[in-house]
């Protein structure tokens, strides 16, 4: 599709007409990133959710995990990004775009993409906190819109992603409620924990959760909290929806994830 195209089937998902730009810009830096580094990274987290889950909550994070157990260079990764976005940034009427480098040390690059304005776009993560199985990561060539240019995407699968929202429940220091949106919103689309990933959820929670302390999470996903979350990153129509049931959805996803610990 070309970028017209793109920016309207986001629209028409629920995404306002800056946010598919965003969400278009996203895609061509994960496809100019994995082109660069093609076996060092996989996508996790809200990027992954809205360019292969089709998710409609906005995310501004183009996070991954490194696969190969090392970081990419991040003034390389820099570097290209700022050089290779131009065209589509030129196009979106974006250009010069702004890098800043927030980390790059510790396990941890983080990166800040915003316009020739200073609105903030998104930002760019690498973190080697958190867990990817192997089984989990899936493959998919994508390709460029604005340069000649495709790449093979690894992102992690439904079920992992499922995966990483429960443990993101429980780990988190300040809980999120974005986190239970997800984990509703892909148990709806048929993620589910089998096998091997029940067990890495079993494994972690062994010793450390006990069912008071999974219910003490699970309440305080709050209206309160969701409102101060989810209200500006979904469509009315759906926040609507889950404002009036009280958010109640959201803590019964949480609990079928963890009824077997209850």
């Amino acid at each position: 599709m070309n970028l017209a195209e793109q920016v309207a089937q986001l629209v028409g998902r629920g995404f306002s007409e800056e946010r598919a730009e965003t969400i278009v810009l996203m895609r061509e830096a994960a496809i100019i990133i994995f082109d660069v580094f093609p076996d060092t990274l996989v996508l996790v987290g809200g990027a992954n959710l809205v360019l292969f889950q089709d998710s409609v909550r906005h995310s501004a994070d183009l996070d991954f995990f490194p696969v190969s157990g090392e970081l990419p260079d991040a003034a390389k990764l820099s570097e290209v990004l700022l050089s290779d976005l131009m065209p589509l940034a030129k196009l979106l009427n974006l250009h010069p775009l702004n890098l800043k480098t927030i980390s790059s040390e510790g396990g941890l690059i983080k990166l800040m993409l915003s316009s020739n304005s200073g609105t903030a776009l998104f930002t760019v993560d690498i973190t080697k906190v958190g867990s990817v199985l192997k089984s989990g990561v899936e493959e998919l060539p994508l390709e460029a819109t604005a340069v000649d240019r495709i790449a093979n995407i690894k992102f992690v699968s439904r079920d992992q992603l499922l995966l990483n929202k429960a443990e993101a429940i429980l780990l988190r220091r300040s809980l999120k409620a974005r986190d239970a949106y997800d984990a509703m919103d892909l148990l709806a689309k048929g993620a589910s924990l089998p096998g091997n990933l029940k067990g890495h959820l079993e494994d972690m929670l062994y010793g450390e959760f006990d069912a008071d302390r999974i219910r003490e999470r699970i309440q305080q996903v709050d209206a309160k909290r969701c409102r101060a979350e989810l209200k500006d990153h979904l469509p009315d129509e759906i926040y609507q929806s889950l404002e009036e049931l009280d958010f109640q959805p959201l803590r019964d996803a949480l609990t079928k994830i963890f009824h077997e610990w209850l």
